[in-house]
């Protein structure tokens, strides 16, 4: 058994990990992340472990005996991307002229379909809109959604929850003499100390791994340089 999680690679956006398809194809077993991305899985040495999903990359990974005694899976998978000049490109005439005049007029009529102004049609597109999942282009609300930023705002509010979610299983990890006797952190201070923390250590990746016995250890000094500083302040 191997258990591990999916990260989203993209920058500057957040993406959820759920119900990302996890496929053994030597043993055909198969299971997708939870909420957070989690996921267990029966493997052996010299299995191929197949990550997809309908917005990713499809990934393969085979487990070397490393990776079987470790037991811990983290996969990389990157959100794939459809360009809006290509999504907006139909079928091609031998005539080149006329290829223009098509891609001009699917164009157009796709603004006239989702009621937007056609002066929008020459602007630079925003980065949000530069770049959107393949099946967007058939859905007019989530188009009207990356154009007017709407899916930024969205992501990076999932990204700060997500972000919280991970902090509170620290909180909820250790108990709260362990904050405010060993570490000396008030009450008051203590989600605020982990936000601190978080910049310094990679708190993210040691949940992930479950590894919360090294967080203690390393929150101890966090926590001296963080004392000091509340104090000078």
């Amino acid at each position: 058994m191997i258990t591990g999680a999916v990260i989203i690679d993209q920058v500057d956006e957040y993406t959820s990990p759920s119900n990302v398809r996890i496929d053994n194809l030597r043993s055909f077993a198969k299971t997708v992340t939870n909420a957070d991305g989690y996921y267990s899985i029966p493997v052996m040495v010299g299995d191929t472990i197949q990550f997809s999903s309908s917005y990713l990359v499809p990934r393969k990974i085979v487990i070397s005996q490393n990776l079987y005694d470790k037991g811990v899976l983290q996969a990389h998978l990157d959100v794939e991307t459809i360009e809006l000049s290509e999504a907006l490109i139909g079928g091609l005439d031998k005539n080149l002229r006329n290829n223009l005049h098509y891609r001009r007029d699917i164009k157009g009529e796709i603004y006239n379909q989702i009621g937007l102004d056609q002066r929008l049609r020459d602007l630079e597109p925003k980065k949000d809109i530069s770049k959107f999942r393949a099946t967007d282009i058939m859905n007019p609300v989530r188009l009207i959604g990356h154009v007017n930023g709407h899916y930024k705002k969205q992501r990076k509010i999932q990204l700060f929850e997500r972000n919280q979610n991970i902090l509170n299983e620290v909180i909820n990890y250790f108990p709260d003499e362990f904050f405010i006797n060993d570490l000396k952190i008030p009450d008051y201070k203590v989600h605020e100390f982990l936000q601190y923390a978080d910049k310094k250590i990679n708190i993210k990746s040691r949940v992930m791994n479950r590894q919360f016995e090294l967080i203690g250890l390393e929150l101890e000094p966090v926590a001296e340089m963080y004392l000091k500083e509340l104090n000078q302040s």
